[in-house]
């Protein structure tokens, strides 16, 4: 019986295979899918971009060092001048004390940690550009 159903279906196969045309594809299906492929290669990637750039990394940078600076180096009390010209008379006989004023710190240490400052903003591009180098492959 099973002999029986496999000639059954064998027989059915080839009526159908018979009667059915050879598809072939159409004239300009080469052209079709080479521009859905062209298509892909052509979409846009979202490329990092950092929400703060350099330059103003820089400027926060430069701004930050020299507020702290001014508050070791600067003078004691706060001029009155500025104070006048912008129409705050009232806090121009306040007196701002630096809390610094009376540290002494011995130039070694201070050369030390200007030197630690310096190779440190030296070794963090050579380090990123390692990381990126390592990830990248």
């Amino acid at each position: 019986m099973n002999e029986n159903a496999d000639k059954h279906l064998d027989n059915l196969a080839r009526k159908v295979i018979g009667k059915s045309a050879i598809e072939s594809p159409s004239f300009d299906f080469t052209n079709t899918v080479m521009s859905q492929i062209k298509q892909l290669s052509a979409s846009k990637v979202t490329t990092y971009v950092p929400l703060i750039s350099k330059r103003v990394w820089f400027i926060v940078a430069i701004a930050i060092i020299g507020v702290i600076v001014y508050s070791i180096f600067g003078s004691s009390t706060a001029d009155s001048g500025l104070l006048d010209k912008i129409g705050m008379e009232r806090f121009s006989n306040l007196e701002f004390n630096n809390p610094l004023g009376s540290l002494d710190i011995s130039p070694t240490v201070i050369y030390s940690v200007l030197l630690f400052i310096v190779m440190l903003c030296i070794q963090i591009p050579f380090l990123k550009h390692y990381f990126d180098k390592r990830f990248e492959a």
